[in-house]
């Protein structure tokens, strides 16, 4: 009973977290195109804004270990909205995080033998193929463009977790 009430409330939580993204990226005002990009400084200003970081990205790993999704569904935008990271930046700071995040479940769930390799290596195979294309498809969007996919992404992968566990 508790996983699909977690599975339910996760995925209207990511419905909601998609809804903020996509209106907040309409809203924005089109003079903000041509600014520099933010410094390291500027996007960590203040130690509010680390615990912050460092909070939701607890979230985002313990959801992600427990039911099993892409830490980068709720990573990319804790970094976008909350740390105010360009999207650019988000996704490619979040597959660079999931080089440790996915060493640590992997290490856990291998000496769990919950493993089923070659599921894993096919799955993996493809990943890497993926990533490759959507790398290269990321820097031909804009930034605007890039977020709206993201949020149309998390929408549908919120009402699939709603229907998988209702």
């Amino acid at each position: 009973m508790e996983e699909h009430l977690l599975g339910l409330v996760f995925g209207v939580f990511l419905i909601l977290v998609a809804t903020r993204t996509i209106i907040s990226e309409i809203r924005k005002k089109t003079q903000n195109k041509g600014q520099p990009v933010k410094t390291d400084t500027e996007l960590i200003h203040s130690g509010k804004t680390i615990a912050i970081g460092v909070g939701l990205g607890f979230f985002g790993g313990v959801a992600s270990g427990l039911l099993g999704i892409g830490g980068g569904t709720l990573i990319v935008p804790i970094m976008a909205i909350a740390l105010g990271m360009p999207i650019h930046y988000a996704t490619a700071t979040s597959m660079f995080t999931m080089i440790f995040t996915s060493i640590s479940a992997v290490t856990k769930y291998y000496q769990s033998n919950l493993i089923n390799f070659p599921v894993a290596l096919t799955l993996a195979a493809g990943s890497i193929v993926g990533a490759q294309v959507g790398a290269y498809t990321s820097k031909k969007l804009s930034g605007r463009n890039l977020t709206l996919i993201f949020g149309i992404i998390l929408i549908i992968a919120g009402i699939n977790m709603i229907i998988k566990y209702m």
